[in-house]
């Protein structure tokens, strides 16, 4: 039996809160609009240049947590039993699909009955979102999830799902394609599609919109990471677990460097491309999640009930912190402080996000679940019944 590992879990939880954290900030303007080597606040310049990045501005870098762990899942769910491709594709719809289209309703309906209320600029970032006039067409994008469209009109932590979703489709796939029996066989063919993303990224420059299929390509090496990971998971976990602990400590900074690349390397526009950023922190995510399995200490942090909490909220909390924070806002901008304006839609948030988790995600993963395990018995059926009259 694959064990599962919750420790897994807890790192998208924390990735989650970090996502939050992040955005919540937003709203202020100096962190908005936040320039490297610019005369800003002394607050926020620790915020994006110190150690204290890695709470406070690693959204990003998050996002790129998720999908290397996503490949790394992908890959062990896939390699479990015998594969079905139909299967495989309800579970994934339920799973990811179903929360979305609730949660962007939610979205929506929030906008609809609170963006009337008249507010001031707030930050460039704030003002994307919840002011695109309502149309059929948007609202279809919308629906049909995994186009390209704008996404920052309602709720716009969704620009990820969209890749997730495409890429998922596609993974078996990839993993028959790039996945091989060896090693250096493997990393060869994930070198040459990092190449190969990384000049049609280039030939096109920076006018690529986020939910650009050219940026799932990109995005495809990063669960092809995850994947290389998990296929020798079995040889690679037990050799860390008997690192010695001086080794580990130094593999953990490194990991923590690499998360906190851009902040190290912001005034450098050459390394600091997000192209080049996005392989640098998957690397440190590597780490993180060999490190999360094999060493005592963080394995047992990471198992707590507190962060185990906070993993299975993750995708609700991702979903829906946005929707509180500007729900929020509307609400009480010119009532209330910023600062506890933001305390209470975090509270809140946490409430959302548990009361989703309980009510719309866990049943829908059960139902999915339902779904694939019905239709193997209906096969199963089939098969004897067509047995019966060959005999």
């Amino acid at each position: 039996m694959t064990r599962r590992y919750e420790e897994f879990d807890s790192l998208r939880g924390l990735a989650a809160l970090i996502v939050l954290i992040g955005h919540y900030l937003m709203v202020y303007p100096s962190y908005a609009n936040y320039q490297y080597g610019s005369n800003s606040p002394n607050m926020v310049f620790l915020f994006k240049e110190s150690p204290l990045r890695l709470i406070f501005s690693s959204g990003n870098e998050s996002v790129i947590l998720f999908f290397v762990l996503s490949g790394f899942v992908l890959y062990v769910s896939i390699n479990r039993t015998k594969f079905d491709y139909s299967t495989y594709l309800v579970k994934r719809i339920f799973r990811i699909y179903i929360p979305y289209l609730v949660a962007i309703s939610t979205a929506i309906l929030a906008k609809t009955l609170l963006s009337d209320n008249e507010l001031p600029v707030i930050s460039t970032w704030f003002d994307k979102s919840w002011r695109t006039l309502d149309s059929p067409n948007l609202f279809l994008q919308h629906l049909l999830f995994i186009g390209q469209y704008n996404t920052d009109a309602y709720n716009n932590v969704i620009w990820s799902l969209v890749h997730e979703m495409r890429i998922s489709l596609i993974f078996p796939v990839l993993i028959f394609l790039f996945i091989r029996k060896k090693l250096i066989h493997s990393l060869f063919w994930l070198v040459g599609l990092s190449l190969l993303t990384t000049m049609i990224l280039y030939v096109h420059g920076s006018g690529i919109s986020i939910t650009s299929i050219l940026l799932s390509l990109h995005y495809c090496t990063l669960f092809l990471m995850g994947a290389i990971l998990a296929k020798y998971r079995d040889k690679l976990f037990p050799f860390a677990w008997k690192m010695k602990k001086a080794v580990k400590i130094i593999l953990f900074i490194v990991a923590i460097i690499c998360f906190m690349y851009e902040g190290m390397i912001g005034q450098v526009d050459f390394l600091n491309n997000y192209i080049f950023r996005d392989y640098v922190v998957s690397f440190g995510v590597c780490i993180f999640i060999t490190i999360s399995v094999s060493s005592q200490k963080i394995s047992s942090l990471l198992r707590s009930k507190l962060l185990t909490f906070l993993g299975e909220i993750s995708y609700s909390l991702y979903l829906y912190h946005l929707i509180s924070l500007f729900s929020f806002m509307y609400l009480f901008y010119d009532k209330l402080p910023i600062l506890l304006i933001l305390l209470c839609s975090f509270i809140f948030s946490i409430l959302l996000s548990s009361v989703a988790y309980l009510f719309i995600e866990k049943p829908s993963m059960k139902l999915g679940s339902y779904l694939t395990k019905r239709k193997r018995i209906d096969d199963v059926e089939r098969t004897i019944e067509l047995n019966r009259k060959i005999g």
